[in-house]
């Protein structure tokens, strides 16, 4: 049972782990990815600016050089009216453009392009001065000077490797980081694809949890029916058990009467029912004469099959709603007869005292009639809140033993 348990836990942990897995690879291309995305950003703003400073770095040595040219050629100093301007504007921008290119491998054409520039700066400079002492021909010599040809030659070579080894830089940086975000994206992929294996498996293993669960709520429902009907099967078996039980507690084994617990209960409701509503109540108590005798005759067996046909008289003679016989002990027997007066009792305890000697049960040591009778003792009255139920079993058990007295075989009213 623990293995069959363990066994999809372990899947499903497997299952969480690979999708771990995913989401940390997909948020680490996602990441890899905007870095990448940002430092290339950066690097082509950074490029584009690199870049804008070097044209203006060769669109303002163009200027000075023109307006030193045009001056020297007009002689006229109008013409360099803004030369500091324009060289500090170069100088500048010159500046920039090395603290740009310290983080690139350009370092080297950018400081080649200062020192060009310096050295034409120092024979501008010169040459200015010259122009404005109004020495012209000494000026012209100095701007059309072979060494400055050559250096105004090499600068301008300068100017071009730089731009071209930026143009170079930045083609390979683009590459990389093309490469890198090749890679970022079939990370991406890579992790998009696991999270839809990852969600698939997860799927079907849902499903099939699922499934799972439906069969067991199914067996276990089953089993619930099952065992609801086993215990209201059982619970009518109990309850029929305890109808047996309750029916064997109030009825005598022998006859199959009333018993003496069940009587006592009887009696005790007619005795409350008949006070509530002023009603008679009357009682019998029968004995069967010299019983004893009978058994020793006879044997037990005997008297127990006298018993019995006994009781099935008394039944089939007792046949008022309400009424009710029972064995009180050993061949003693009581009669409950609700609503009836004295007389009326009486009369009734007469037929049946008259259909038990009809019954012609043969009895050898009998000294009346020679066959099985008995003695009755009837009592009644209307009871009375207060009153003592027993009283009444007292009366009429001791008509019927006034009875015996007179001879047996009689039914006696008690006073």
């Amino acid at each position: 049972m623990s293995a069959i348990a363990t066994r999809p836990l372990g899947r499903f942990m497997r299952s969480t782990k690979s999708m771990y897995v995913a989401v940390a690879i997909l948020v680490l291309a996602m990441g890899v990815g905007s870095y990448v995305d940002i430092e290339n950003d950066a690097l082509h703003a950074r490029h584009l600016e690199i870049n804008t400073g070097l044209e203006r770095m060769v669109r303002l040595n163009q200027e000075l050089t023109s307006m030193l040219v045009m001056s020297v050629l007009e002689q006229n100093t109008l013409r360099t009216a803004s030369y500091d301007t324009v060289n500090a504007d170069l100088e500048a921008t010159m500046k920039t453009v090395g603290n740009l290119t310290r983080l690139q491998n350009l370092s080297e054409e950018v400081s080649a392009l200062s020192d060009d520039h310096y050295k034409l700066h120092v024979t501008e400079e010169a040459a200015l001065k010259l122009m404005r002492q109004d020495r012209w021909a000494e000026a012209h010599h100095l701007l059309f000077d072979d060494a400055y040809v050559l250096a105004k030659k090499i600068y301008d070579i300068n100017s071009e490797t730089a731009v071209g080894a930026l143009t170079g830089e930045l083609a390979r940086t683009d590459a990389y980081f093309e490469r890198v975000r090749f890679v970022a994206q079939a990370m991406r992929i890579a992790a998009l694809l696991l999270l839809l294996w990852v969600g698939a498996m997860f799927s079907r293993r849902l499903r099939a949890e699922m499934a799972e669960q439906a069969r067991l709520r199914d067996t276990i429902a089953a089993a619930n029916r099952d065992l609801e009907q086993k215990v209201l099967l059982r619970t009518v078996e109990l309850e029929a058990a305890n109808r047996q039980l309750q029916a064997l507690s109030a009825t005598d084994g022998l006859t199959g009467l009333a018993n003496r617990r069940s009587f006592d209960q009887e009696w005790e409701s007619e005795w409350q029912r008949a006070s509530r509503q002023g009603l008679p109540l009357a009682i019998a108590m029968l004995d069967v004469d010299q019983f004893k005798a009978y058994n020793d005759h006879y044997g037990h067996q005997a008297g127990d099959v006298c018993l019995k046909v006994l009781a099935q008289t008394l039944v089939s003679t007792v046949q008022r709603s309400g009424e009710l016989v029972a064995r009180y002990g050993g061949e003693e027997f009581v009669v409950i007869l609700p609503g009836l007066g004295g007389p009326e009792a009486y009369a009734t305890m007469e037929r049946i005292r008259a259909a038990v000697q009809a019954l012609g049960l043969p009895h050898a040591k009998a000294t009346v009639a020679g066959v099985v009778t008995i003695s009755i003792g009837v009592a009644s009255c209307v009871p009375k809140q207060g009153q003592s139920s027993a009283r009444l079993v007292q009366a009429a058990d001791a008509a019927m033993y006034q009875a015996k007295n007179q001879g047996r075989n009689k039914v006696v009213l008690a006073g």
